[in-house]
């Protein structure tokens, strides 16, 4: 019923004479409306591109040449050639994004110039190819850690007649983070820049926060333990805490939480965090109180009122007493008096 509705509403249009130009965009419009109505939706070509693994770690000393294996998997219906890409890259935020550079000879912890890879890697629908790597490393290599990015971006060489069937999956690019150690003394330092909990919680649970900065000259990965002491000192909670790894020269914020509902008094936490080959360790302690101070006052409230009201109780049961207490002297006068013989 809905389509004939629709179909006569073009026909009047034609009727009053509306151009072509706008005729085709009503019919456009009409058709969207009728497969909506009949349940039927466009498809989107798809591409689904997964690198494997997402991080590489590979380690070597200067002047070799270190080969290893990368995959990458194309899910998508049709085959697709991949344009492969490798760029060093650095952190900025405190969160350890990822930015892709280009590479610089200033960089020190460039590793891009040390890779080499395919330039185009074509891979089957719904299959994994493996992709062969080297990294030369130069006999002037800096110890430490050096980082780069190997990425794949779909359809490497489109045909112009494939453009608009491909268009909506150009720009889709996934791929994986190389961390490469050359092998020789590095320093490994942590610093918590930042730790702080809120000063005063009602109830939990208590959530942490904090920065770390690292001054070393390989990414470290800090590990360890957030422990709860109770105002007596007795330990009553220990939570794990894993941070990611934090790249040289740069801070990283790390969160962790104490699932505690409630608490009576002020808190200790000490935070300890172990990292780098030798097993260094770095702590800060902080303080703070987890109180339900609104129960406790509402608790207060209601026992006061509860008291105040068995005290008033009993002042009023107490004078009801004396009246009665009263009366009943009182009519023991009476009567005593009518007992009394008339003279």
């Amino acid at each position: 019923m809905k389509k004939r509705t629709t179909q006569r509403q073009y026909r009047r249009l034609l009727q009053f004479g509306v151009p072509k130009f706008a005729m085709t965009i009503v019919s456009i419009f009409l058709s969207i409306v009728i497969l909506a109505q009949a349940g039927i939706h466009p498809v989107l070509a798809q591409s689904v591109i997964t690198a494997i693994p997402p991080r590489l770690v590979l380690s070597g000393k200067p002047g070799e040449i270190i080969t290893s294996q990368l995959k990458v998997r194309n899910d998508s219906e049709e085959a697709q050639n991949y344009t492969v890409s490798v760029e060093d890259f650095v952190v900025y935020d405190t969160q350890g994004t990822p930015i892709p550079i280009k590479t610089s000879s200033n960089n020190r912890w460039s590793l891009a110039s040390w890779i080499t890879s395919p330039d185009i890697i074509p891979v089957d629908a719904k299959t994994t190819q493996i992709v062969n790597i080297k990294v030369r490393v130069p006999l002037t290599a800096l110890p430490g850690g050096h980082y780069a990015m190997l990425t794949y971006m779909p359809n490497a060489d489109v045909k112009p007649g494939q453009l608009k069937k491909t268009a909506s999956i150009i720009g889709q690019r996934v791929g994986t983070l190389i961390y490469f150690t050359v092998a020789g003394p590095v320093t490994e330092k942590l610093n918590i820049l930042k730790f702080s909990v809120p000063q005063f919680s009602e109830q939990g649970p208590v959530s942490f926060s904090g920065t770390m900065e690292s001054l070393s000259d390989i990414h470290i990965t800090p590990k360890g333990n957030l422990t709860i002491s109770d105002p007596l000192n007795s330990i009553i909670a220990s939570v794990p805490i894993e941070t990611g790894s934090i790249f040289p020269e740069t801070q990283r914020d790390f969160d962790v939480t104490w699932s505690q509902k409630w608490g009576w008094g002020r808190y200790r936490a000490d935070l300890d965090l172990v990292y780098g080959t030798t097993g260094a360790v770095t702590s800060a302690t902080i303080f703070f109180w987890l109180f339900p101070i609104r129960l406790v006052i509402y608790s207060l409230i209601a026992i006061i009122s509860v008291l105040v009201t068995i005290i008033l109780l009993n002042k009023r049961s107490k004078r009801h007493q004396e009246f009665l207490e009263k009366e009943v002297t009182e009519l023991k006068e009476e009567l005593e008096k009518f007992e009394q013989p008339k003279m």
